[in-house]
C-alpha cells in the first residue's frame, strides 16, 4: 500500500511539475538578434512609416489589427496583419534573426510532427462577389533557418510568409469584419497540413472551421535541420527578389498528451483523491 501510494503521488507530483513548466513557459520569440532591412521595403499606407520595425516580431501573433478606421479588425483568412506596429518587413538582401528563452524541442507529442509556427501576414485571395476563396494563399516567400547556438544555421522547408494565414478569432463568420470575436484560437496548434489543400470556394467560416481551433501559421518540423531543439530562427530574402516577406511572430508549438497518458494521469488523480478522502 505504501509503494502504491508513493507512486500515485509521484504521479501527481509528476503532473503538477509539467504543468507549473507549461504555465511557466512563453511560447513567443523574446528577443531580436539582428535585423538587416534589405531594399524594397514598403510603407505603411496610413501613417506612412517604413514597415521595418523588427521587434513587432517577438511576442504573441496579431489578433486585432491596430486601424479599424483604415480596414483593421480581427485577423482573419483574408484580413491579416499589415501595420507598421504589427508586422516587419523583410527587403531583398535583408534577414531577421530572433531567439527563445526557452529552446523550440523537436517534440513527440507535438501535433503532426510541427514545432514550430511562423505568423506573416499571408491572406487567402477572395472574390469581392461571393465573398469566396478564389485560390491558394499569397506567399510573399523568405527563407527559413533554425540554429541550436545562435552560430550553426540549418535550413527548414516552408516560405517564412505563407502558407496558413492568422485567425485570431474562432467564433468569427465575416471576411473583413470590423468587431473582435468572443473564442480566442491558439496560437501554439497547427493547422491539420492536409485540412486545406485547396481553398477555393470555401467561406470564411468554413476555413476557419477547417482549422479547428488554431490560428494559423507556417509549420516547421525542426527534425528536418537535424536537430533535437533550436533557440535561434533567421528569416532572409535573397538578393534580388521581387518579394518582401514580413514576419508577425514565432510561437512553441504545444505538445498534446497521448490519450493513454491522459489517462494515466486521469487515473493518479482519482486516486489521490480517494486516498484524502479516506483519511478526513
Amino acid at each position: 500500500m505504501r509503494i502504491a501510494l508513493m507512486v500515485v503521488a509521484g504521479l501527481g507530483i509528476a503532473c503538477a511539475n509539467v504543468q507549473d513548466s507549461a504555465s511557466a513557459a512563453d511560447p513567443w520569440a523574446d528577443h531580436v538578434v539582428s535585423y538587416v532591412q534589405g531594399t524594397g521595403v514598403g510603407n505603411d499606407f496610413v501613417t506612412g512609416n517604413p514597415v521595418n520595425n523588427p521587434l513587432t516580431a517577438v511576442g504573441e501573433p496579431t489578433r486585432f489589427t491596430s486601424d479599424a478606421a483604415n480596414f483593421g479588425g480581427p485577423t482573419t483568412p483574408f484580413s491579416s496583419a499589415y501595420r507598421d506596429d504589427e508586422i516587419v518587413s523583410i527587403g531583398a538582401g535583408g534577414s531577421l534573426t530572433l531567439q527563445f528563452d526557452e529552446p523550440v524541442v523537436d517534440h513527440p507529442l507535438n501535433p503532426f510532427g510541427i514545432d514550430l509556427l511562423v505568423f506573416g501576414n499571408a491572406f487567402y485571395s477572395i472574390d469581392f462577389g461571393t465573398f469566396l476563396a478564389t485560390g491558394a494563399v499569397d506567399d510573399d516567400g523568405g527563407l527559413i533557418e533554425v540554429s541550436a547556438n545562435g552560430v550553426n544555421f540549418f535550413p527548414v522547408t516552408g516560405s517564412a510568409d505563407g502558407r496558413f494565414p492568422t485567425v485570431g478569432y474562432l467564433d468569427i463568420a465575416e471576411p473583413f469584419p470590423s468587431l473582435d470575436g468572443a473564442v480566442l484560437s491558439d496560437f501554439t496548434k497547427p493547422v491539420n497540413p492536409a485540412a486545406l489543400s485547396n481553398v477555393t470556394g470555401m467561406n470564411t467560416a468554413q476555413i476557419v472551421a477547417a482549422y479547428d481551433g488554431s490560428g494559423g501559421g507556417l509549420g516547421v518540423d525542426i527534425s528536418s535541420a537535424g536537430l533535437a531543439s533550436i533557440s535561434y530562427i533567421r528569416f532572409s530574402n535573397p538578393l534580388g527578389s521581387l518579394k518582401t516577406p514580413e514576419i508577425d511572430a514565432v510561437a512553441d508549438v504545444r505538445a498534446v498528451p497521448e490519450p493513454a497518458t491522459i489517462s494515466l494521469l486521469a487515473i493518479a488523480a482519482t486516486a489521490i483523491a480517494g486516498l484524502r478522502r479516506r483519511q478526513r
